[in-house]
C-alpha cells in the first residue's frame, strides 16, 4: 500500500512559486520547461484544492452573476464583487436602501 505524504506551504509561498515558474518558463529560463510545466500543473492542482466564494454582479440586480462574468468584468469593468451568498431579498433591500440614501 502506497503511503500518501503531505506537505504544507502558505498560499502566498504557493502563488510566488507558480509566478517564479510561469515567468522563467515564458522567458526561456527554466533549466527544464518540461520539469517547469509539471512543477506549474501540481501547483494549480493544489491551489484548485482551494475554493473562495466569488459573486460578481454585472446587471447590478444584487445577485452573484456566473463565473463568466469575469471575462466581461475585465474588458466592460461592469462587474462589482459582492458577498457569493447574498440572496435576491438581500440583495432587493440593499438597492432600495441605496436609492433612498440617493434622493436625500
Amino acid at each position: 500500500m502506497k503511503k500518501e505524504k503531505q506537505i504544507k506551504i502558505g498560499l502566498g509561498e504557493a502563488i510566488a512559486r507558480l509566478l517564479t515558474i510561469e515567468l522563467s518558463r515564458k522567458s526561456g529560463l527554466a533549466n527544464s520547461p518540461e520539469l517547469a510545466i509539471k512543477e506549474r500543473d501540481l501547483l494549480f492542482d493544489a491551489l484548485n484544492e482551494i475554493k473562495i466564494d466569488l459573486g460578481l454582479d454585472c446587471n447590478d440586480d444584487g445577485v452573484p452573476d456566473d463565473i463568466r462574468s469575469i471575462e466581461r468584468s475585465a474588458s466592460t469593468d461592469c462587474c462589482r464583487i459582492i458577498p457569493a451568498n447574498t440572496t435576491k431579498s438581500q440583495a432587493k433591500d440593499k438597492k432600495r436602501r441605496l436609492s433612498r440614501r440617493k434622493k436625500s
